[in-house]
């Protein structure tokens, strides 16, 4: 009881604003803030933390035709995507983007899914775990894509991550779940081993964020401006994103997450920050993907240093391809994905940089000659998105 009072009263800290008296609970807590005020800086480049870009397009075929990705994930010899809307089952690739074979699929038999929620790996032992919040199951598979098992687990998760002989399952609304609690974590057999926050009666889901790292997760609420670090069965605050004036008052938090006003609505009259959509830690950096009123952000805190930069959008001065913000993480690399008709609006933009004196021709044509090797479809509809491995520097 007094680990949850604990957290209860850390976690309302970190709601009431960025206060002097804040900062400090921050600093006794063992937090570190992360201040971010300079949002007028939108123009990075990838070799300010960057030492390469890997580009991977992922096979296009009849039964790898990809909707919106919702989540990436890498071990050494594969990547696995889930698509957002209507996945049925986990879409694997080789490393070089050839199209394997899809882990899972939707339907009513033994080794079928209702749905599919989340999934994560454990590599050592070469499974895949896909959850299934229909079923309230855990549905384990070989990266072969052979059927081994369910794990029930009575909790109708909306995020789940694994490491080490854990779930950890997420759900912040009340409707189900055994028990009420919105972050639960659970061994491989579905058996409790601890449970954090009590739910409170929401409307309607919002989610979390999940960062596996080598031996620990990072994890976010969702609305919330503080990450926690899980470790085992332990959660603890690592850092608090301090955006200053730009912060969302817990007022309009709270009539966000009780659906009495529309995010957006209060997003626009307020022209404040609320919630990580994504963060990432990389040797001495910390990613914080944002949203800024409603356009995305990325802000790069350099612990060493003590510096924040934010941008907007990024210049890609190794392949000369804009990309958007990350959407995972795989060791000392940051995933991000980027559709095809963009990467052609950026081969159709390279004599402008030639003119700039930012591209040279002949390195023009080398790119020009690599894309169009890797994307030989990429004046048709048939290309899936192309994933991008860019690595962070030590």
């Amino acid at each position: 009881m007094k680990k949850y009072l604990l957290l209860s009263i850390v976690f309302s800290l970190f709601l009431c604003g960025c206060t002097q008296k804040q900062s400090e609970s921050n600093e006794s807590s063992g937090m570190e803030s992360i201040p971010i005020t300079d949002f007028e800086t939108y123009n990075g480049r990838f070799s300010e933390f960057a030492e390469a870009v890997e580009m991977i397009p992922l096979e296009f075929t009849d039964e790898s035709i990809l909707g919106e990705i919702k989540k990436v994930v890498l071990s050494e010899d594969f990547i696995f995507v889930m698509e957002r809307f209507n996945s049925a089952g986990i879409y694997t690739f080789d490393r070089s983007g050839k199209f394997l074979y899809r882990i899972g699929s939707r339907g009513q038999g033994p080794e079928e899914c209702a749905d599919v929620d989340d999934f994560s790996i454990n590599e050592k032992d070469r499974l895949i775990y896909i959850f299934d919040g229909v079923r309230k199951k855990v549905f384990v598979f070989s990266f072969d894509n052979e059927f081994i098992k369910t794990i029930p687990m009575d909790y109708s998760a909306t995020n789940m991550e694994y490491q080490d002989g854990l779930f950890y399952l997420y759900r912040e609304d009340a409707r189900y779940g055994v028990p009420l609690y919105s972050l639960v974590i659970k061994d491989i057999n579905g058996d409790l081993v601890e449970k954090y926050y009590p739910m409170s009666d929401l409307p309607k889901s919002h989610d979390c964020v999940f960062c596996k790292r080598e031996n620990d997760i990072l994890f976010a609420q969702d609305m919330n401006d503080s990450v926690f670090v899980l470790s085992g069965e332990k959660l603890s605050p690592v850092y608090y994103i301090d955006y200053k004036d730009r912060s969302m008052a817990p007022e309009d938090r709270m009539d966000i997450k009780h659906d009495v006003r529309r995010s957006i609505d209060v997003l626009l009259e307020k022209r404040t920050i609320a919630g990580i959509q994504g963060v990432f830690e990389i040797h001495d950096k910390v990613f914080i993907k944002s949203i800024n009123v409603i356009v995305p952000v990325l802000s790069i805190y350099d612990k060493v240093k003590k510096e924040v930069k934010t941008y907007q959008y990024w210049n890609d001065d190794f392949l000369f391809i804009g990309s958007g913000h990350p959407i995972g993480q795989y060791k000392d690399y940051l995933l991000l994905l980027r559709d095809v008709d963009l990467i052609q609006g950026s081969l159709d933009h390279f004599d402008d940089r030639i003119k700039e004196g930012a591209l040279t021709t002949e390195k023009a044509d080398k790119l020009r000659k690599m894309i169009e090797e890797k994307l030989p479809n990429i004046d048709t509809d048939e290309c899936n998105p192309v994933l991008f491995m860019v690595k962070v520097k030590e």
